[in-house]
Order: structure tokens, then sequence, then C-alpha cells
């Protein structure tokens, strides 16, 4: 196999709340493998990459940045390949991903969009009212509300945040479990620590009970709902209820893999080797 020159951009700060170090670290040992089966590697921040004026033959991409991921574009029409591609990063934003997933028949809890200046539901508590645009990157960007003089609350301190349009959540009782994924093969589940997440709200479900895991209907519900998006590298949370029906919940791409990091940089070098194999 010929030499691959490889860009390997880290995400912005902004876009990794609480979780930069782990995100930079999965590229890091993903960019290591690369450089030890001799593959010319750099790793830019996205202001690195908006002066970088080189031809890559691959780029690892993290960034949500709507500049770098024009620039991104440009490349891609240019024979580059880029994983993930610009835009199943933009469909993994959480209204675009919400829909397709609806249009797929995923399953995902009931929601409605809502403009902030409308009224909030007057029934169906407890609700999660969610940023509607791009990914959560403050605590105040997922809202859970016990009642409709909360949800109230939440939809105004949205508003004065300059946030318009929100997404509203039937809350379902039941495990959370994160999920990650690298192409069609790679597919890893585990249960979060609650003391180690990016806003500690997987604590709202309660103690897990450990219901039994269908990790079959898992991964197919993962896998149809990374094809419907385009992503390649992705990683998720799902709610498993008593009776042991899976609702995909958030879907992420590019996450940092932190509770499996080896395995996971090794798929991920294997998905960019089958990837130039193919072109």
């Amino acid at each position: 196999m010929s030499i691959m020159k490889t860009a390997a951009i880290a995400r912005n700060p902004r876009n990794s709340p609480g979780m930069y170090g782990k995100d930079r670290a999965i590229l890091c040992s993903v960019a290591d493998i690369l450089s030890s089966n001799g593959h010319s590697v750099q790793l830019l921040t996205e202001e690195e990459y908006a002066k970088e004026h080189s031809r890559f033959d691959i780029i690892i991409n993290m960034s949500r940045t709507p500049s770098t991921l024009e620039k991104l574009c440009l490349a891609q029409a240019g024979g580059t390949i880029v994983a993930n591609t610009p835009q199943a990063v933009r469909n993994c934003s959480r209204r675009i991903f919400t829909v397709c997933l609806q249009k797929e028949n995923i399953p995902q809890p009931q929601h409605t969009i809502l403009n902030v200046d409308e009224a909030p539901p007057c029934e169906g508590y407890p609700l999660w009212i969610k940023k509607g645009d791009g990914w959560s990157e403050h605590p105040s960007d997922v809202c859970y509300t016990s009642n409709r003089e909360e949800a109230a609350a939440a939809l105004a301190n949205f508003k004065r945040r300059g946030i318009n349009e929100v997404l509203i959540c039937r809350h379902i009782e039941g495990d959370i479990i994160k999920f990650y994924g690298i192409g069609q093969k790679f597919f890893r589940v585990c249960r979060p620590n609650p003391d180690d997440t990016k806003f500690g709200l997987e604590k709202i479900n309660g103690t897990p009970h450990h219901y039994p895991i269908d990790s079959g209907k898992l991964h197919a519900a993962a896998l149809a709902a990374a094809r419907c998006t385009g992503v390649e590298i992705f990683g998720g949370d799902a709610i498993i209820t008593p009776e042991g029906n899976i609702y995909i919940i958030d879907l992420n791409d590019f996450p940092s893999f932190s509770a499996v990091r080896d395995e996971a940089a090794q798929a991920i070098y294997e998905l960019i080797v089958s990837k130039t194999k193919e072109q």
C-alpha cells in the first residue's frame, strides 16, 4: 500500500464541552497507528486547517464548524477521502438526525418541534426540551422539565440565548446505554458512568436496573441511524425499557470512544485503509 498523506482535524473546544481531551486522544491514537504503518500524518486544529493549502489523500474529521465543513466539501470534490464526510456531520445535528430517523421509522422518543414563542405543552410531562439546531454545547442546551411552568422557563431561557427552535421529547423510563460504531463491523455497547459524562444528565434516569440488552436489535437500529445520516464513525445513546424496547435518543458523529479507545483507533485505521482500496 502506498504512503497516505493524512490530516486529522481536531474538534473545536466549543463543540467538545468537557470532552476536548478525550476527543483529541482518539485522534492521536489513530494518528499513531497511521504513523507506525509508515503514513504521513498531520494533527491539525480547525484554525490550522483553515490556513492549510496542501492536498491530502485522507482527512479524518472531527470538525462541526460550518467554515471547516465547507472547505472539506471542496477537498472531497477534489478526490480526498473524508471520514466523516461534511454532509454526514451536518446530518448528525439534532433536528436533522431526528427527522432522518423519523423518515426511516427508526425507534426514537415521541417528539415535536416548537418555536420558543409558542406555549409549552399542557400535558405529557416529564419532557425534555433540547436546542433544535446544531449540537449541545452548554448544559442548558438540554433541559428536563417536570411540569408546564418549568417548560415555560426553559423556553424563555432558550429565547434569551437567541435559540428560536427547540425539540420537545417524551421522557422514557429505562436504562441509558451508550453505543459506538465504525463502518459495518465494529460495534460496542457499554453502560455509562454517571459521574463521567458530558453534562451528567444520565443521573435523571435514576439507578440503572441493568435491563437485558438485545445487542443485535440495538446494532440494527444504530446501523440504520448511521446509514440514513451517512455517518461512518459514530456513537450514540439509547434507552432500554423494562420490556426490552430500544429507543435511539442521540447520535454523535465521531465520539471520543473513551471506553473502547484502543480497539476503536485500530478499527478507524482499518476503515481508512479499506476506503483507499475502494477508491
